[in-house]
């Protein structure tokens, strides 16, 4: 009793309440993300489950379904790879990473709510090429004159079960020649990766998952640590590696053939089939290890298109044609289109022939300087087109599916609708709205 007297009121003093509130807080080591987004990774819907957060801080506990499972540390501060390999960049920031539990309901992340899969997709928003051109003297205003913030909230808005891009998140690259580089930071550090990819991408994280494809600006020599840092599908490598293997994603009564095309992209001018090197038969054992695996229907997703014209100073020509002398004669049928960016344009072409190549769809229209429209349309590796559809506009697609086909609506920047398309079995056609 003397102990109820006389150590109760002590224990009720405000300096008591003031000592439990700061053991109910958070630890010293949580904080919130600075970016946090799952994407599908391979195979069937395997998921992964992504935070960005401060260097000093632990990596937080994933709340899935009330349960507390603590996530791992994917990359730590500090140079990923041995030096020369990559480009001096700092990255003072953890990235975070976890295999999504399967059979939850509700993933929340320091009270985020993350999108989990969906067993069988039927909203698919699609797009590459989201990065502000910072490279050289071609520059682009990333405030006003960048698109990608307004095309990444109006996809967000129409609520899609999948989001797919296309390559090239980082465009900030350098900055030379002109009085405004001093106002623009440019490089491949954290700070330039989060305002050319991650804070404008917020709203369309917390919308979907997505599926990631690397893009010729995430080779090795150019934003490659961040790729493997943030967005590669597999652990992360003990070096930077020019190509990776392809793998294969099944969301439902969709798969997804992801290729990195990367290292084989060409820059404007370069001769047609003379990049770097010739990967031809990297491609071919790539394809050969996931051949097997592609489901029915599917759609290959490589940033470099296998058929698409381009105008550069030597005129039009088509895009590369290294994929396509590689593995385009062997490709499945289950594969009915090709998904592309690298070209700065929307194109929707299909072919004929006796037995039709898959269709060739590029969006690499999601904020980064449009290219010219080409000025003919040739035979393309071989194939007559059939159908041919080429616009010049900022802007994303979004496919519903109906039934075995999927309608597309090609979307501006701003949500408007420029056009609507039909994919069945591999014709592709749009027309204008």
């Amino acid at each position: 009793m003397r102990f109820a007297r006389h150590v109760l009121p002590r224990m009720l003093s405000p300096f008591f309440f003031a000592l439990l509130l700061v053991g109910l807080l958070p630890q010293a080591g949580a904080a919130a993300p600075l970016a946090a987004w799952v994407e599908l990774i391979g195979p069937g819907s395997e998921a992964s489950i992504r935070a960005v957060i401060p260097a000093g801080a632990d990596c937080p506990a994933v709340m899935a379904d009330g349960e507390p499972i603590p996530m791992h540390v994917r990359a730590d501060p500090g140079p990923l790879f041995p030096p020369g390999k990559t480009p001096r960049a700092e990255f003072a920031v953890r990235v975070c990473e976890l295999i999504a539990p399967r059979g939850k309901t509700s993933v929340t992340l320091e009270g985020l709510k993350l999108p989990l899969p969906v067993a069988d997709p039927q909203r698919i928003v699609v797009f590459g090429d989201t990065g502000c051109r910072m490279k050289l003297t071609r520059l682009q205003d990333c405030g006003e004159g960048w698109d990608y913030p307004e095309v990444a909230k109006h996809a967000a808005a129409s609520r899609p079960d999948l989001v797919i891009h296309l390559g090239d998140y980082l465009y900030r690259e350098s900055c030379t020649g002109s009085p405004v580089c001093q106002q623009r930071p440019t490089g491949y550090d954290w700070k330039i990766w989060n305002s050319d990819f991650f804070e404008p991408s917020s709203a369309l994280f917390a919308a979907a998952p997505w599926i990631m494809v690397r893009g010729n600006h995430e080779i090795c020599d150019r934003a490659g640590e961040g790729w493997f840092r943030f967005l590669d599908h597999a652990p992360v490598p003990p070096e930077c590696v020019p190509m990776s293997a392809f793998f294969v994603v099944e969301p439902g009564n969709l798969g997804f053939v992801v290729v990195d095309s990367a290292q084989i992209a060409r820059e404007p001018g370069r001769a047609p089939d003379k990049p770097r090197d010739d990967p031809v038969g990297k491609l071919q054992a790539f394809y050969a290890a996931v051949e097997s695996a592609i489901p029915s229907p599917a759609w290959m997703l490589t940033h470099v298109p296998f058929n698409a014209p381009v105008r550069t100073f030597a005129g039009t020509i088509v895009s590369d044609t290294i994929q396509h002398r590689a593995i385009g004669e062997r490709l499945s049928r289950n594969i009915k289109m090709i998904a592309s960016g690298h070209v700065h344009l929307f194109e929707a072409l299909s072919f004929g022939g006796d037995t039709p190549p898959p269709a060739q769809l590029v969006v690499g229209t999601g904020g980064t300087e449009l290219d010219a429209p080409p000025d003919e349309l040739p035979k393309i590796n071989g194939s007559p087109v059939h159908n041919a559809f080429i616009r010049g506009h900022f802007g994303y697609m979004v496919w519903n599916r109906d039934g075995p086909n999927w309608n597309g609506e090609l979307h501006g920047q701003l949500g408007q609708p420029l056009a609507h398309c039909r994919l069945m079995e591999r014709e592709l056609s749009c027309q204008e709205n």
